[in-house]
C-alpha cells in the first residue's frame, strides 16, 4: 500500500508524480519481503514473531533506535553458561565486543582479545577492520575458522596457545584450520598457525604419504584454491603457496566430528564469492559465517569470483533456517550465536534484519533496472545518495576500495537483465517517476 502522503499526492496530481525520489524511496522501504523456509515477511503480515522483527527493523530504518539497543536484555540476565557465556563479559553491550571498556582496554589496541561464545567455541577479536577469528577447543585440540591477517598472526598464535593450554584436553595444539574465503584477512595467518599446530594421523597413512606437510590441516572449498592458484599479471599464483589449503572439498556440505561435536561446512553455490563457507558447530549452537554476514558494512560481493546478490540472499536465508531462537528471551533473539566475518556477535533476529535491508536494496535496483535505468541513473537518485541512502548511516562504512557505490554496482551487475528479474514486492506504478 502506498503511504498516505503519496496517495494524497497521486489524487491531487491526477496521475502526475509529485513526490520526489526521496519520498518514493521512503515508500519503498516499507515494502520488503524475505522468501525462505522461515516464512515470508511483508508489511502487515500476521506471522507471529517475524512481524515483531520486521517492526523493530522499521524503527531501525527510521533511525529511531540506536545500534546498541537492538538486543532487549541487559548484561548477564540471560545466558546458557552462567560462568563463561559472552553475555557475562564486560564488553557485552548488545553483543558489541568491539566497544572500548575502561577496565579491559580497547579492541583497537593492537592485541587479540579472546571471548567465550558458548559451548566449545571462542571468538578471537582484535584483527584490523574488526575481522573475526573463531576457535573451537576440546579434548581433541583446536579447530580454527580463518586466521586473520599476516601481521597479526604471531599475536593470534600466542592467544590461541594460551586458550589451548587452559581449556584443551591432552592434545593442546591446533589440528584443523578452515578458510571461509581466500581473502588476505581470512588466510593471512595460515602459515604461522598451521606450522604451530599438528595433524594426528595413523602410522600407515603417514608411511603412505611421506610428503604430507607438517602442522595442522588447512581445508577450504576447491573454488578457493582455484582462485589462489590462478596466475596474476606477472604469471605467478595470486596467493603464495604457503597460504594454500592442504585439503579441499567440492561437496555442498562436508562434516566430521571433532571435540565431541559435529562440525559441518556448508558451501553456498554463490554468495560473496563461489567459495564461501558456513561453519556450523552443532552441539555448541554456533555458526561462523565468514563474509556472508558483516556487522560493519554491506557485504563485499565479487562478481569476478562468482559472487552475486541473489546468491548472497539465498545464503542468508539458509543461515536464518539453520539458526534457532531462545524464546525465553524473545522471538528470533538469543539461541544460536552467529559469528560474522566482521563486527559484533549476532543472532537470528540480526540475520533477519540484515536480509530485510539487502532485499530492499536489491528490489529497488531491480525495479529501476527493469524500467531501463542505467547504473549511473540509479546512483544519481536522491540527490546522488543512490538507492542505499536510508541505510548508509549504519551500513555505509568503507573497507579499502569497497563503498556503498561499489556495493550498488555489484548488485546491479549481478542482477538479471532488464525485464528478466523479479521484484519481490508489488511496486506502485507511480514509483517509477
Amino acid at each position: 500500500m502506498p503511504t498516505k502522503t503519496c496517495e494524497a499526492a497521486g489524487k491531487k496530481a491526477a496521475g502526475k508524480t509529485l513526490g520526489c525520489e526521496h519520498e518514493r524511496m521512503c515508500m519503498e522501504s516499507t515494502m520488503y519481503a524475505i522468501s525462505s523456509g522461515v516464512g515470508v515477511i511483508r508489511r502487515g503480515c500476521g506471522v507471529l514473531g517475524l512481524a515483531g522483527a520486521a517492526g523493530a527493523a522499521l524503527l531501525l530504518l527510521a533511525g529511531t533506535t540506536p545500534a546498541h539497543a537492538q538486543v532487549p536484555y541487559a548484561n548477564g540476565t540471560v545466558s546458557k553458561s552462567q560462568q563463561l557465556d559472552v553475555r557475562q563479559s564486560p564488553y557485552y553491550e548488545g553483543y558489541d565486543f568491539y566497544k572500548s571498556n575502561p577496565d579491559h582496554g580497547s579492541y583497537g589496541d593492537g592485541e587479540i582479545h579472546p571471548w567465550h561464545v558458548q559451548g566449545n567455541v571462542w571468538l578471537l577479536a582484535g584483527e584490523p577492520d574488526e575481522y573475526n577469528v573463531t576457535i573451537q577447543i576440546g579434548n581433541d585440540g583446536g579447530l580454527v575458522v580463518d586466521t586473520g591477517t599476516g601481521q597479526m598472526a604471531p599475536k593470534l598464535k600466542t592467544a590461541m596457545e594460551k586458550l589451548l593450554q587452559e581449556y584443551a584436553g591432552d592434545e593442546k595444539s591446533v589440528q584443523w584450520i578452515i578458510d571461509t574465503d581466500g581473502l588476505p584477512d581470512h588466510i593471512g595467518g595460515n602459515a604461522v598457525i598451521r606450522l604451530a599446530g599438528a595433524t594426528i594421523i595413523g602410522s600407515n597413512f603417514q608411511f603412505d604419504n611421506p610428503g604430507l606437510p607438517p602442522g595442522a590441516t588447512v581445508i577450504a572449498s576447491q573454488n578457493v584454491l582455484n582462485h589462489m592458484v590462478a596466475p596474476n599479471a606477472q604469471g605467478q599464483p595470486s596467493v603464495p603457496q604457503e597460504l594454500w589449503p592442504i585439503e579441499t572439498h567440492t561437496e555442498p556440505t562436508y562434516s566430521w566430528d571433532f571435540n565431541d561435536e559435529a562440525v559441518t561446512l556448508i558451501q553456498p553455490p554463490s554468495a560473496n564469492t563461489d567459495g564461501n563457507e558456513e561453519v556450523v558447530f552443532r552441539r555448541s549452537d554456533v555458526i561462523a559465517t565468514g563474509d556472508i554476514v558483516s556487522m560493519v558494512h554491506y557485504p563485499i560481493i565479487d562478481p569476478t569470483r562468482g559472487g552475486s546478490i541473489d546468491g548472497e540472499l539465498s545464503a542468508l536465508n539458509d543461515l536464518i533456517e539453520l539458526a534457532t531462537a531462545d524464546f525465553h528471551v524473545g522471538p528470533q533473539e538469543g539461541g544460536t550465536m552467529i559469528i560474522p566475518g566482521q563486527g559484533r556477535l549476532c543472532d537470528q533476529a540480526d540475520l533477519i534484519e540484515y536480509n530485510i535491508i539487502l532485499t530492499t536494496i536489491r528490489n529497488r535496483i531491480m525495479y529501476y533496472k527493469n524500467l531501463g535505468r542505467t547504473l549511473q541513473q540509479i546512483m544519481a537518485m536522491n540527490q546522488g545518495a543512490g538507492p542505499t541512502w536510508d541505510f548508509d548511516q549504519r551500513w555505509g562504512g568503507t573497507y579499502g576500495s569497497w563503498s556503498p557505490q561499489q556495493f550498488v554496482r555489484a548488485v546491479y551487475d549481478t542482477l538479471p537483465a532488464r525485464g528478466k528479474g523479479k521484484v519481490r514486492f508489488a511496486m506502485p506504478a507511480m514509483a517509477g517517476g
